[in-house]
């Protein structure tokens, strides 16, 4: 039967199952920044701008010692940091450790401190966790240290360095996970729809294999006949054949009215399992191998195709799962027979119910000439399908003198088509 896919979430749903899955880890990742490149470059272009300044002024004023010196390298410094915060992303952390380097010997700390916490709120945009741990966790070892040992204000000013190093991180945070959580929202919004787009594909497929199964097999009995009939030039025989047009004619309508009422019933989801089974099952479990088996044999062999089957084991052992993928490989099977061999073809069908599985074997002598009917090549390709999706596997060919059709279905896995 055609299975029922149910409806994706929508928009709202996603969102909310996002929102409670959502790791602060996640937001966080490398190559997630929401600040624009361009804007990253302005500030990496007023970094540069300030430190050319300082360097200019270091070499125009007579101030020459060592401590000037360690300015510049402080310069440099910062200077790389910003350069970094706009085109490499995965190197700010550890250039900022050395930015704090160059800071930690001053006594007085202007514009390198301003900048550092600069630096901490513009990464909060640009860096990952990982690297944004890194610089908050040694600008604040470094807070300590300074306040602590060169400085001369005193512990006193940690009770503001350490809240303020917090505070600026706050906004790229919190626009990082706003704006993680709508991408996320997104991706499983496009995945639904993939997955939406995938199942209507995968229902018409099936629908297309079933209406192959319905028509053809029918319709192709119903041509035989009427040209046995139409050639005939015994009235007994025109009324056989007539009587075996009626015969088939009706079997086929049944089974597309089996066909539509599963399309219905399949289209009610809102009905309970019970509802929707009604006029599935029995059409599954009511299928008599045994039956079909004589059924072709005899339909075969009266139109001039002298047809032998043989069968081991218990048919009443094979999983009603199963019993509509092997009718159908029978109608397909004696369809084909019936298209590319001429009259006195011989034909073999032998089922094998083993421990575990099932082998259906259907033979027939290949006899010159072109087909009298045309081919759909659509019948074999369905039939792959179907034992496949049931973890089995059928081939198809030539073997010397006779075409072969050989299946093999397992009783265990996915036994649900019908």
């Amino acid at each position: 039967m055609i299975e029922h896919k149910s409806p994706s979430l929508d928009h709202a749903q996603q969102a909310s199952a996002i929102r409670r899955n959502l790791k602060f880890s996640d937001v966080l990742r490398a190559g997630s920044s929401p600040m624009p490149l361009w804007i990253a470059f302005v500030f990496a272009v007023f970094a540069t701008v300030s430190a050319f300044d300082d360097v200019r002024l270091f070499f125009f004023s007579d101030k020459g010692s060592q401590a000037q010196w360690l300015v510049i390298a402080c310069t440099f410094a910062y200077w790389l940091v910003w350069m970094s915060m706009a085109f490499r992303p995965r190197l700010v952390a550890a250039l900022f450790v050395l930015q704090l380097a160059t800071m930690l010997p001053q006594t007085e700390l202007g514009g390198p401190l301003l900048l550092a916490f600069g630096t901490l709120a513009v990464a909060a945009y640009r860096v990952s966790a990982r690297s944004l741990a890194v610089m908050a966790g040694s600008f604040l070892v470094w807070q300590f240290l300074w306040a602590s040992f060169v400085s001369d204000l005193g512990t006193v000013q940690l009770w503001a360095y350490v809240p303020v190093t917090l505070f600026v991180m706050t906004p790229g945070l919190a626009i990082k996970v706003l704006r993680e959580r709508a991408i996320q929202v997104e991706r499983t919004q496009m995945a639904a729809d993939e997955k939406a787009v995938s199942a209507a594909l995968e229902e018409r497929s099936e629908l297309a294999r079933e209406l192959h199964d319905v028509v053809t097999h029918g319709l192709t009995m119903i041509a035989v006949q009427a040209n046995l009939g139409k050639f005939s030039h015994e009235s007994q025989a025109k009324q056989e054949a007539l009587d075996e047009i009626g015969s088939m004619a009706r079997s086929s309508l049944d089974d597309l009215r089996r066909l539509l009422v599963t399309i219905r019933i399949d289209e009610r989801p809102n009905q309970n399992s019970s509802e929707n089974n009604v006029g599935i099952k029995p059409s599954v479990a009511c299928i008599d191998l045994g039956l079909s088996l004589n059924d072709s044999q005899k339909r075969l062999s009266g139109l001039g195709r002298p047809t032998r089957v043989t069968t081991s084991g218990d048919l009443e052992r094979i999983p009603n799962g199963l019993r509509p993928t092997v009718l159908r490989i029978l109608q397909e099977s004696a369809t084909n027979v019936l298209k590319h061999s001429g009259k006195g073809a011989h034909c073999e069908i032998s089922l094998n119910v083993g421990e575990d599985s099932l082998k259906v074997v259907i033979r027939s002598r290949m006899t010159a000439g072109t087909p009298r009917l045309p081919a759909s090549g659509t019948g074999l390709a369905g039939l792959r399908e179907r034992t496949s999706r049931l973890g089995g596997s059928l081939e198809a060919g030539a073997e010397g003198r006779w075409w072969s059709v050989s299946a093999v279905l397992p009783f265990k896995g996915r036994q649900t088509l019908a």
